[in-house]
């Protein structure tokens, strides 16, 4: 057996749709945290707050460049590609939140949840 054989088309459809499904319930979230704590309380959101959530996305960015980098050979189609693509740089927006909240930056921080807020879902 060899490695594509681990990869069946129903399993990567599946990861993909998982994967994109939790970085943007992810998403949703700091941008409600960010609604109703604002700049200032969002470093006190109880768990899962935003430096939580960014932990446990980080085992989604390996899988999303492998299958991104691999589509050919997975046989991932455009539209797959696409939603890993998205998520990914909605990661990279709650990167930017994350790392404005730690430098007490309030411009960047609204530029962020902002660019969150504009990504869209489809």
């Amino acid at each position: 057996m060899n490695n594509i054989e681990l990869f069946d088309d129903l399993l990567i459809k599946t990861r993909v749709e998982a994967v994109w499904n939790k970085v943007f319930e992810s998403s949703n979230r700091v941008i409600s945290q960010a609604r109703s704590h604002g700049f200032l309380g969002m470093e006190i959101v109880p768990n899962p707050n935003i430096h939580m959530m960014l932990v446990s996305l980080q085992a989604f960015t390996a899988l999303i460049d492998i299958i991104i980098t691999n589509a050919e050979v997975f046989n991932v189609d455009y539209d797959a590609t696409r939603l890993l693509i998205n998520a990914k740089e909605q990661i990279t927006r709650m990167e930017k939140v994350a790392a404005a909240l730690k430098a007490n930056n309030r411009e960047d921080f609204d530029t962020a949840i902002n660019e969150i807020e504009r990504q869209a879902a489809f």
